[in-house]
């Protein structure tokens, strides 16, 4: 089950890499005029990335993939020490890099500069009209 673990794990760095690395994409992307980053379905799952964190922010919710990664441990297995090897050092990535409070404030940060790019960098809902560049 530790793989399994593992792999949520993953999955969890890669919904925080794509709330970062969008957001950044977002407001570079827009200073040179890439097209990419006005598709409504990026933006729109974008922003909703970072409210559903905020909703389980205000609502006390543990993260749904922070519950299912512990779950997926063995029994007897902390998820401190994860699995060895990999598992370690992703478990310490995700869980141990940065701060809770520091994460919170990350997305309670973004949360209204999104909703700002949204009026400023508007998506562009017109049909194929955000190709490549």
């Amino acid at each position: 089950m530790n793989v399994l673990a593992n792999l949520v794990i993953i999955l969890h760095l890669a919904y925080f890499v794509f709330v970062v690395g969008g957001f950044l994409g977002i407001v570079i992307g827009a200073a040179l005029g890439w097209r990419w980053v006005r598709n409504p379905w990026f933006r729109i799952a974008h922003l909703l990335s970072v409210l559903i964190v905020l909703l389980e922010d205000v609502f006390d919710v543990n993260c749904p993939l922070n519950v299912l990664e512990t779950s997926l441990r063995s029994p007897g297995t902390e998820a401190v020490e994860a699995s060895g090897g990999m598992g370690d050092l992703l478990d310490q990535l995700l869980h141990h890099t940065l701060s809770e409070r520091v994460l919170d404030g990350l997305y309670w940060t973004l949360g209204p500069l999104l909703v700002l790019l949204f009026v400023f960098v508007r998506p562009d809902f017109r049909a194929g009209s955000y190709g490549s560049k």
